[in-house]
């Protein structure tokens, strides 16, 4: 099967339980008996159809090709940028917190977080084109300025991520490890085709959990020395936007951090590209302006 006949067989998955969820509940809503008499005939159908019906068979799949697998859900015809309002809770160690945030994100590195209040007032602003960051706190009228490194990206969100993993994330992409194409394990558990990378020149591994009924990506597992996870990332809620199966909650944990960073898109646009102008910030007049190191 080629990509393309994947990709639509994805999509119209995706898109016929949506209907047929949505239908659902609307025959509930607008079923005329009483709710005690249709909770009595479900009662009713299910036991008399559970003396005459015989086991089910077991789901079988198609065998797990990573070769087909692979290039597709890199290439799924996810955006190379998108806009959004999102809720985001991040849960460490010793802290909790949840925002709302305004996000602009765009393949490989740019990014604009910009957190509301519940009174859609942007309180701050962080911002980066992936060679400058800027961050703004209209409250304390300060403005920070420098250069992209770990330390200052880290102030977008705690993780240990450079901008091109988190940005490709948040775009509902995983980051391939440097794997040994002879090295790539394939098999199915649980309605998943599980993918094993082994990399090339280190002792790390990548676990690919993708859903066998219409290839959309579930979970990204990265271990080191064989056993110990460095990284998860989840991806759910999915949704056909215009063609595109797009994964709404997205969940990066990264035990070394003790932390794990939530995003449920609320509102979404995918686009093709976005103006660079977005990914820079100036800083308002009479605003005192402070060197990032």
């Amino acid at each position: 099967m080629n990509g393309e006949a994947l990709r639509s067989q994805r999509g119209e998955l995706v898109r016929t339980n949506t209907v047929l969820i949505q239908e659902c509940s609307i025959c509930v809503k607008s079923f005329p008996v009483p709710p005690v008499a249709v909770c009595c005939l479900l009662l009713c159908v299910f036991f008399c159809c559970a003396h005459r019906t015989t086991p089910s068979s077991k789901s079988v799949y198609p065998p797990c090709s990573p070769g087909e697998i692979l290039p597709f859900i890199m290439d799924a015809n996810l955006p190379g940028a998108l806009k959004g309002i999102a809720k985001v809770k991040v849960r460490s160690s010793d802290t909790a917190f949840s925002v709302k945030e305004r996000i602009s994100a765009q393949s490989p590195s740019s990014l604009r977080l910009e957190t509301v209040s519940p009174l859609g007032h942007s309180e701050f602003y962080a911002v980066t084109d992936g060679k400058e960051v800027f961050l703004f706190l209209p409250s304390e009228r300060k403005f920070y300025a420098g250069r992209a490194s770990p330390q200052t990206l880290s102030l977008f969100l705690p993780l240990s991520l450079s901008m091109e993993e988190l940005v490709a994330i948040m775009l509902g992409r995983i980051p391939l490890i440097n794997h040994d194409s002879e090295q790539v394990s394939c098999g199915v558990a649980s309605d998943l085709y599980i993918i094993q990378l082994t990399a090339k020149d280190e002792d790390i591994i990548q676990v690919l959990k993708i859903d066998v009924k219409n290839l959309t990506l579930r979970e990204s597992e990265i271990y080191e020395q064989g056993e110990r996870l460095t990284l998860s990332v989840q991806f759910g809620d999915y949704e056909m936007i215009g063609d595109v199966p797009f994964p709404k909650r997205i969940s990066i944990f990264m035990p070394d951090d003790e932390t794990r960073v939530t995003i449920h898109y609320r509102k979404l646009e995918l686009l093709a590209e976005i103006s660079a102008e977005e990914f820079r910030l100036t800083a308002p007049q009479g605003v005192e302006v402070v060197p990032l190191k």
